[in-house]
Formats: C-alpha cells, structure tokens, sequence
C-alpha cells in the first residue's frame, strides 16, 4: 500500500511528460528562430513581398527600395539604424541618405552626416508632450520660427551628396524658396533689438491654451513670450496675464531686449530652383549633384512650419529612412494624424518599428503595449497598404541599474506570439537579461543607465539586425532561383 501511494505520482507524471514537453516547445519555439533553418523571423513568410523587391533590385540595379525605421532615443541618435543603412547600402546600393531632421536647431542629438546652420531662432514640440496645434509631423517634431528673414542652409558629408531634394511642412501650401548656389551660410551678431522696434501688449490665458497656441496669434516665439515674462518653464494657468512683445504701433508698456543676427547672404541677390508642391512637402531635382541648399521664407506669415526634409540621388539602391524621438512611445506618434499623413511622402516599402523601453518604465501591459503596436500597424497600412510592417522586440534593460526589466521580457514574449506581423528577436538574439549581466555579452555596451547604450552597442544591435534580414533574404533568393 505504502508502496502504491509513492508510485503513483511517479507514473502519472511519466504520463503527462510527453504533454508537459509539447506545451514548453510551443511556447519556446519561437524564441529559436536563428537556429530553426531558414526562418530566422517569427512570420518570415510575410517579408515576401519586401524581399521580391530587394531581388528585383539586385538583379536589375534599377529603382529604390524606401526602409523607413520609426522609434524612440535608440533611433534618434542614428548609430542603431546607421549600422543597419551601411550594410544594406553596401549589399544593395546606396540610394540616398533619405529622411534628415534639424536636430541641433532642437538642440538635441541626431545623425552626424547632415548639417545645419541657421540664423534665426525655431521653437520647437516634441510629440511626447501633450497635444498641441502646431503641426507635429513625419519627424515627431514641430519646429517653428516667426522670424521674416531667416536662412536655413543643409549640408551633406561625402558619400551623401544628393540630387533629389524634398522639404516637409505642415500644410498643403508651399511655405519655403530654395536655392543651389548661395555661397554657405555664416551668421554674426548684430547686437540687441529694443523698444524701439518692440513694443508690448497683454493676454488672458484661457482654458486649454499653451505658449505655442499664443506665439502663433500673435506671431512671436514661445522663448520671446517666456524673455518678456521671466519665465523658466513653459507652464501657465488660465487667467495668467502675460506680456506679449510686438511689433512698434503696439500698446507698449517697457523695452524688450531679444538677440539679433544676421547672414552673409543677400536675400536680393540669390538665385532661386523651380520647386514642384504638393500637399505637404515641395520638391526639387537636379542634374548633378549636390551636397548644400539654402532655404529661406516663400511669402510673409505668421509664422514658418518646418517638418523635416527627404535626399536621395539618381542611383538604385536601398533609402534608409531614420526617424526616432528621445523619450517618445508608439502612443506619442499614434496621437498625432499627421504624421500619418506625411509618410507616404517617403514611399515606405518597409517600414520598421522599434518600440518598448519608455512604454516599460511607464509600467504599460503586454496587452495595451500589442494593442498600441497593432494600432500603429492599421495606421501604417492605411494609407501605404503596399508597405511591409516589421516589427523587433526592445533590448533587455533594468529599472534602476539594479533589477531586471521584466516589463521588456513580456513584451518580446507577446510580440513573438503575433501572427499578422514579421517580428526580430533583438531581445533573445542579445541573450535577453543575462546578455547585460556584469558577465553578459553586452555588459560592457550598455550605459551605466541600464537603459541606453553606448555608440559601440547600438551599432552592435543594427549589425545583429542586417546581418539575420540579409540572411533571411538570401535563403529567400535561393528559393526563388531554385
């Protein structure tokens, strides 16, 4: 009897082995997509159609291939997707550096290939804070100046000199003048402006109002409004009277002092391209190549809107488009129609997603995180229904630098178990937690935050990244010639 009571959990467990091991494969399977043959993505069959196209491209050398990669920090700063551009580029041709962003007029990071230089001050909104009227699009920020006489001048490091230019704003009227030859850019002091051509009036805030609704009615800057008012945030209550500086005929009150610089280029004596517009963005192509524009106001307004800008040049090739937003989650690009609206610009054949880590710190659930993710996919496909959807799961990071990130594992672990989206495994393919442990593969690559990495570790992620999509691709290719 004694005998019996021990043996028989022992025999129905030896039944329920078989079970127990058919249950942990199912759920593990998907995790062993590098070592399970040609699929190296979970839904790999559903980067057919983005992969026929790169076959065509190889084979013929003729047109381009658009990859657009939309994400938070780990994108902005461009080393994760310029790891994944280079060797894409180096494979399939370099068609041009694609979408550029005015960073450093934000005065925040971004790709170090494209330069800007302006002498006029922007204000700008970043799509992580509250929704605002002033026309956050493609780049996730709005940028804007009401300054009459600015010059905006990009340039472009060797290698990525351009023939085809494109510039995005906000409306469906063209906003912007562009010139080829003005001589490059150089901006001086020229001392203060006073009341003499400033003069002050007065606003009520009312319910719902931000400083950038108000520097838009009266044509001023949020940073003039914030001068006048010894302000050092942006924070204002309803019913706040604030100083609004104006032009000279105003209602003035004291002397405003604002910084005043000018440019070596004569506005008079420039020669303007013929730009062809449409709904929001205008463009231009020339014969030969080029690495400098200069771009200044088209007409007087209000105030000048100014989404970003599209470079690529006449050869077949792979466009990389890069677009990433410190801070930002795929509900701060969700809430905003616009940029929606403008990726088409772009002519997305694939259009990558790379989100998580902010959505994680704000204690999101794998199921409201899929959700956002499928979310962003339906508003993708809408209006670009020919563009593949891709998805990666985030890098393992820690709360804290001390305790593991589990929000991160859910979300990789429900992300593989989708079936309507190709998804890349970067959390697993990086050892997941125990890849940044003092020990880890990635230790020495991640910040000392435990969230970002380093320059080293991002390119580390975009290299893991081409070299399983080119791998992918080629047993693609071996099929198809098979």
């Amino acid at each position: 009897m004694k005998f019996a009571k021990k043996i028989l959990p022992l025999f129905f467990l030896f039944l329920l082995l078989p079970a127990l091991m058919l249950s942990a494969k199912g759920r593990y399977d998907s995790k062993e997509t590098k070592d399970n043959g040609d699929n190296i993505f979970a839904n790999q069959a559903l980067l057919s159609a983005i992969f026929e196209k790169l076959y065509n491209l190889e084979k013929n050398k003729q047109g381009k291939v658009n990859i657009v990669h939309i994400g938070d920090s780990h994108i902005q700063a461009d080393f994760f997707t310029n790891a994944i551009r280079e060797a894409l580029q180096i494979k399939f041709g370099n068609g041009g550096f694609g979408f550029t962003f005015p960073y450093s007029l934000v005065r925040t990071n971004g790709p170090r290939y494209v330069k800007y230089a302006c002498n006029a001050t922007w204000q700008s909104l970043l799509n992580v804070y509250p929704v605002a009227d002033v026309g956050v699009g493609l780049s996730g920020i709005a940028l804007y100046t009401s300054a009459e006489d600015f010059v905006l001048q990009l340039s472009t490091q060797e290698g990525y000199e351009f023939n085809n230019v494109k510039i995005i704003y906000p409306t469906k009227e063209p906003q912007y003048r562009m010139s080829v030859t003005a001589e490059p850019l150089q901006v001086s002091s020229s001392g203060t402006v006073t009341a003499s051509t400033i003069g002050m009036r007065y606003h009520t805030v009312k319910s719902g109002e931000s400083l950038s609704v108000i520097g838009r009615k009266y044509g001023v800057t949020v940073a003039q409004i914030k001068n006048a008012n010894g302000m050092k945030s942006n924070m204002i209550r309803p019913k706040q009277r604030l100083k609004i500086p104006v032009k000279a005929g105003a209602r003035s009150t004291r002397p405003v002092q604002t910084k005043a610089q000018t440019s070596n280029i004569a506005k008079d004596s420039i020669d303007y391209v013929n730009m062809v517009t449409k709904p929001y963005y205008s463009s231009y192509t020339s014969d030969t190549l080029m690495s400098r524009i200069t771009i200044l106001p088209a007409e007087k307004q209000p105030m000048y809107n100014l989404n970003g800008f599209v470079i690529e040049n006449d050869k077949p090739g792979v466009i990389y488009h890069s677009i990433g937003v410190n801070g930002a989650k795929l509900s701060d690009y969700n809430k905003y129609p616009l940029f929606f609206e403008q990726l088409p610009i772009l002519r997305p054949d694939l259009v990558i997603l790379s989100f998580g880590t902010n959505e994680s710190f704000g204690k999101l659930s794998d199921t409201e995180y899929i959700y956002q993710i499928q979310e962003f996919a339906e508003n993708i496909k809408r209006l670009n229904p020919f563009a593949t959807v891709l998805v990666m799961t985030p890098p393992p990071s820690m709360f804290r630098r001390r305790r593991v990130n589990t929000y991160i594992t859910d979300y990789s672990n429900a992300l593989m178990g989708l079936s309507n989206l190709p998804v890349w495994d970067l959390y697993t393919r990086m050892g997941g937690a125990s890849g940044i442990a003092p020990k880890g593969e990635y230790a020495r690559l991640i910040a000392r935050d435990k969230v970002h990495y380093t320059s080293s570790g991002y390119q580390a992620q975009g290299q893991l990244f081409a070299s399983d999509f080119i791998d992918a691709y080629n047993n693609f290719k071996k099929k198809k010639i098979n």
